[in-house]
């Protein structure tokens, strides 16, 4: 009996596409395309706008594609995908089934960045998802798609960072020539920007020059910004209140004078394009009367000298805010020590005698402790009696260790109590003696207003316009001292001496 030979036979089942298995509709594939320009210039515009009507056409002419949409952003950089809105809606879409294919033009409008390319192919050909890039005919679900797309990717990688390089290379040689015609920086208060140029908006311009003026008048940011509030003026962005954070920043910044600086930051690299300071990595670039000023030279170099003064003053005096006075505390730390140069600090005696009353006195005063005033001697005032019966053992030792701190000892800056009231009127008494001998003080002022200092020269002419008018001070004037009093100094002897910002010094 023959035996049967059976023939071999091989089945092959092709695989489905993701629209074949979805509930058993035709093969005909959800088909989207991905769009991108790197700026929102004019010809980078219209370069889009071809881009998106030519895949339009393209997708809907063919029978087998079923448009899924176009996903396009613009002005936006290919070297990253965070801020890429269209580019992550569209891969969310792929995630939920929505689109088979994306089609779009070449690996650089994808995406520059090698690293993020392979991961976004790879994840969506995990799910099925094809990706065609038509320039370089390349299919990310063919067998040698991810090799052929790590070396385009590394290839427009490379691209991007020369780009960027030549146009930063561009940039330095106009700025070293001076040739910029657009300021590089958006909204800026004071000014708008017309076709790249800084134009002054004169009604914001007048807020800026208030701001200097304040500044330099003595007025601390709070302030500043509580009286703007107050005005009911509007900030840069449209609030009704100021932040105080933002004059720092308005008062030191060059632009206000017409000049402008650049190059202040740089991008670390050209991926992740983080924004570092310019802290002498790279060369910097002033350029001098770009644009209109709003603050004159002059006085925006007496704000930075005077920014600069208050800085030293707290290192002086050992204190960390230098604006820490107010309308019911009008010479908080404008009191200081001749001897150890702390600021005085205003207090209230818890002592019998004379409970409740307020003095000044040396804020290093640490107890027994102080600084020591040579060739000085101090004797504390005499306690009062409590007792009028005769004392204990107990009550005897303590009168004694009293008594012996009452005992004559080594002058310490610390001993020295000045009245309440004392420094107000010792101002009050030196204004209206600088003003009463005018002309003993005015070579003086016109000397300073000879020198090189700025700031002293528009201090001195400051206090000159006060003498001419020959008003004196009846009583305590807390918005003048701002403007003209530097500080008043205690020496170990109770004796005051006010030192005004002109450089004029009046002991009193």
């Amino acid at each position: 009996m023959e035996k049967r030979i059976r023939e071999r036979k091989v089945i092959t089942f092709y695989p489905q596409t993701r629209s074949e298995n979805n509930g058993g509709k035709n093969s005909i594939k959800r088909v989207a395309t991905y769009c991108r320009v790197s700026s929102k210039s004019d010809e980078q515009l219209h370069s889009l706008k071809a881009q998106v009507d030519y895949y339009k056409q393209y997708i809907t002419s063919n029978p087998d594609y079923e448009f899924a949409g176009i996903y396009a952003d613009e002005g936006i950089s290919g070297t990253g995908s965070a801020s890429r809105e269209s580019f992550n809606r569209m891969i969310e879409n792929c995630r939920k089934g929505i689109i088979d294919m994306i089609i779009t033009k070449s690996v650089s409008r994808f995406a520059r960045n090698t690293v993020d390319t392979l991961k976004v192919v790879r994840e969506l050909r995990e799910i099925g998802v094809d990706i065609y890039f038509e320039k370089e005919r390349l299919h990310t679900l063919s067998s040698q798609g991810e090799m052929l797309l790590t070396l385009i990717s590394a290839i427009a990688e490379t691209e991007s960072l020369a780009l960027s390089e030549n146009i930063k290379w561009g940039l330095r040689r106009k700025y070293e020539s001076g040739s910029i015609k657009s300021v590089p920086l958006g909204k800026f208060y004071g000014y708008d920007k017309i076709d790249g140029k800084l134009i002054v908006n004169e009604e914001q311009a007048a807020v800026v020059r208030r701001i200097y003026k304040e500044f330099l008048d003595g007025h601390s940011f709070t302030r500043i910004a509580e009286r703007l509030t107050s005005d009911g003026i509007p900030t840069e962005t449209g609030n009704s209140e100021w932040n105080i954070s933002c004059f720092k920043k308005m008062l030191t910044n060059e632009k206000y004078k017409g000049d402008i600086m650049f190059q202040k930051t740089y991008h670390a690299d050209h991926i992740t394009k983080k924004q570092l300071k310019n802290n002498g990595e790279l060369h910097k670039y002033y350029l001098e009367n770009s644009h209109e000023a709003i603050i004159e030279k002059d006085i925006w170099e007496c704000v930075q000298l005077e920014l600069a003064r208050q800085k030293q003053y707290c290192m002086d005096h050992h204190i960390s805010v230098y604006h820490r006075s107010s309308e019911q505390n009008p010479l908080s730390a404008r009191i200081t020590c001749s001897t150890c140069g702390s600021v005085f600090v205003l207090l209230e005696s818890k002592r019998v005698c004379d409970k409740g009353k307020k003095y000044w006195k040396c804020g290093s005063f640490r107890g027994k402790n102080g600084t020591v005033v040579e060739g000085k001697t101090f004797t504390p005032p005499p306690m009062p009696q409590r007792h009028n019966h005769p004392p204990n053992r107990k009550q005897a030792e303590q009168l004694a260790k009293r008594r012996k701190l009452l005992q004559e000892r080594p002058m310490l800056c610390t001993d020295v109590e000045i009245d309440a009231k004392l420094p107000e009127a010792a101002f009050v008494k030196a204004y209206n003696q600088i003003i009463s001998n005018r002309e003993d003080y005015l070579p003086v002022l016109e000397r300073a207003i000879e020198g090189e200092n700025l700031l002293t020269r528009y201090r001195a002419q400051e206090l000159i316009d006060l003498m001419k008018s020959g008003q004196k001070l009846n009583k305590f004037d807390y918005e003048l001292s701002l403007k003209i009093l530097d500080h008043i100094e205690v020496t170990p002897d109770g004796k005051l001496t006010v030192i005004f910002l002109a450089g004029i010094r009046v002991t009193v």
